[in-house]
């Protein structure tokens, strides 16, 4: 009885000390949910962080890269045309600067190399030296500036050129350092080396307008707090050297009176040119009464060598229109839109060459082998074979406005009217695309 009355005595004590466990551990167990959960806040906060600036990161990329890209088709179009945004001086201008600007945050302030000497041009439709600040992009959503201007040689000794590391052929005899304020001469893009006539190189030289300039585009993506700079240098691909009106390395021969070749430049562009060159020790040779207009008015024989084969290779990848067959009767290309046109004679063989009747184009028509042009061709740019070339212009006779140039002999026959035209020549050279020639990550900032 004593023992039971001891047993229920300290029975409610255990009671109590158990509820206190109980407590103890709830509240540790609260704690620890705590703890996890401001973990886990922090992690996932942390994480929405991470992921806010990545994808911000990757659309100043993207953003970048499309103001890169408007830059370069708008400074590849022709001058004549209303969203051209190149320099549109004649001759071109050393301080030429233009901003295509769709970010309406964006200020000249925020360039670190805005220079007031330069141009500083905001191109609008139909006035491409506009200086009214304005934001002109043709981009509505995305956020971007970029600065164009020509190359010169100050950038590329900022990029490493010296004498020792040459990235371009100095032909003005001074290899000195230049500066900012001195930046040196443009450097252009062509066939400008003379010990490798046929290879595309970046050089400097005076008066060189058969080449063209190298263009630098700086580009600012901006999303959010995030900012990324691209640059990107790109040039026109030039063409060949126009030397006249037709151009043959070995014998251009004429039959009759009917033959126009006019090497007066007939957009009033460029100088005018004879009307036939041929290469040293080739001569021309025509009868009768030919119409030989130009500068001088009569076909003269000279030393350049322009290389035709190289100049044909390298613009195989730019067809946009593959010959396979001889064409009797159709248009390659329209006013608005020129194209290259290119036929391989060897690949599949065809006999005797290409052959093309009442054909029209407009662009450049590069032929590696043979080219017969018959009555009805008429051609807007540059016709170009590795080859001989023939003209029998029976009938509706041939028209080519621009130029003419044929690795061999040119024979012409019936009515022919070759006439020298730079704004044709422009056009189609236009028509391909331009060659980038550096692509880089210039710097990048992240914001919180």
């Amino acid at each position: 009885m004593d023992l039971m009355k001891t047993h229920l005595k300290f029975r409610p004590r255990r009671q109590a000390h158990d509820r206190g466990v109980v407590l103890v551990v709830g509240l540790m167990f609260i704690m620890i949910l705590a703890a996890v959960g401001s973990v886990a806040y922090i992690t996932t906060s942390g994480d929405l962080l991470v992921s806010r600036n990545y994808r911000q990161h990757n659309e100043a990329i993207n953003f970048a890269e499309a103001g890169l890209a408007e830059a370069k088709a708008r400074a590849q179009l022709a001058r004549t045309e209303a969203l051209y945004a190149g320099d549109p001086a004649q001759p071109i201008n050393p301080n030429w600067t233009a901003y295509i600007v769709s970010d309406s945050s964006w200020g000249v302030s925020d360039d670190p190399d805005y220079n007031a000497s330069y141009t500083n041009y905001f191109p609008v439709s139909g006035n491409s030296s506009s200086t009214a600040f304005t934001t002109n992009s043709l981009e509505g959503t995305m956020k971007y500036a970029v600065r164009i201007r020509h190359k010169r040689e100050f950038d590329a000794e900022q990029a490493g050129h010296n004498p020792s590391r040459p990235h371009y052929l100095d032909m003005d005899g001074n290899s000195g350092a230049h500066t900012a304020a001195s930046p040196g001469n443009i450097i252009y893009f062509g066939y400008g080396n003379p010990a490798s006539p046929g290879q595309l190189t970046q050089f400097t030289t005076s008066g060189a307008t058969s080449f063209k300039p190298v263009q630098r585009a700086v580009s600012w993506g901006r999303s959010g707090n995030s900012v990324y700079e691209l640059e990107l240098e790109f040039a026109a691909f030039p063409g060949p050297p126009i030397l006249g009106a037709i151009y043959a390395k070995a014998d251009v021969t004429g039959n009759g009176s009917s033959l126009i070749a006019d090497g007066r430049d007939q957009c009033g562009m460029d100088n005018d040119k004879p009307p036939i060159y041929t290469r040293d020790p080739a001569i021309t040779n025509l009868n009768g009464n030919p119409s030989t207009p130009g500068n001088p008015p009569y076909p003269v024989t000279g030393p350049d060598n322009i290389d035709i084969v190289s100049y044909v290779n390298s613009m195989m990848g730019e067809a946009d229109i593959i010959l396979t067959a001889d064409q009797n009767n159709g248009v390659y290309g329209s006013p608005t839109n020129y194209v290259v046109v290119y036929s391989d004679t060897s690949n599949p063989y065809n006999v005797g060459g290409l052959k093309l009747n009442n054909v029209t184009g407009y662009g450049i028509l590069i032929v590696k082998g043979d080219l017969t042009l018959g009555g009805g061709f008429r051609w807007y740019g540059l016709v170009i074979a590795t080859g001989t070339m023939v003209f029998n212009g029976g009938g509706q006779g041939i028209n080519i406005s621009g130029a003419t140039l044929a690795e061999q002999t040119v024979d012409i026959n019936g009515g022919v009217e070759v006439y020298y035209n730079s704004c044709e020549v422009q056009k189609a050279v236009n028509g391909t695309a331009m060659r980038v020639i550096l692509w880089r990550d210039v710097n990048l900032s992240l914001g919180n």
